[in-house]
């Protein structure tokens, strides 16, 4: 390789913002649930070992119209999910653990795409997908999710 020479002009994104991922094949994926990307498609996160956290779903390539977003790499093109990945503040959660204004900071893990089904317990989990950002009561939180980024940088520290 050699240094550049001349003028290039790269097309780019913001590291935040919205990504758009092909649903993986059989899966259907709902407006407000927690993703992950597994082997570069949309699923469910599930605190799986090679998953990564991506981010929130905003919505997706309704395919028949119907309602559902449903994967199917048959198509072309393929259906594809659009995710927040900003690392946006989810507010005025009941999760679970022991959220108290002591743990305001802490780690906050997930075993399924609900964001109902959050925790302050790793018990069990492998990797945080944000961190509890605000208490005002038991029954009562935010949440910071993390970035793609944020959540590799996290699995790896």
């Amino acid at each position: 390789m050699a240094d550049v020479t001349a003028r290039a002009t790269r097309r780019s994104h913001p590291a935040g913002g919205v990504m758009s991922a092909p649903i993986a094949d059989g899966v259907t994926v709902y407006e407000g649930m927690l993703v992950a990307l597994e082997a570069g498609y949309a699923n469910h996160w599930a605190d799986g070992a090679n998953d990564v956290f991506a981010g929130v779903l905003l919505g997706g390539d309704d395919r028949a119209n119907d309602g559902i977003l449903l994967g199917e790499t048959a198509d072309s093109p393929v259906p594809e999910a659009r995710i927040d990945i900003s690392g946006v503040t989810l507010m005025h959660l009941d999760i679970l653990g022991t959220p108290t204004q002591a743990v305001v900071g802490d780690l906050v893990y997930c075993g399924t795409s609900n964001p109902a089904d959050m925790t302050t317990n790793s018990s069990g989990r492998t990797h945080p997908i944000g961190w509890l950002s605000r208490f005002r009561s038991a029954t009562d939180v935010d949440v910071t999710l993390f970035t793609p980024s944020e959540m590799l940088a996290q699995a790896t520290a």
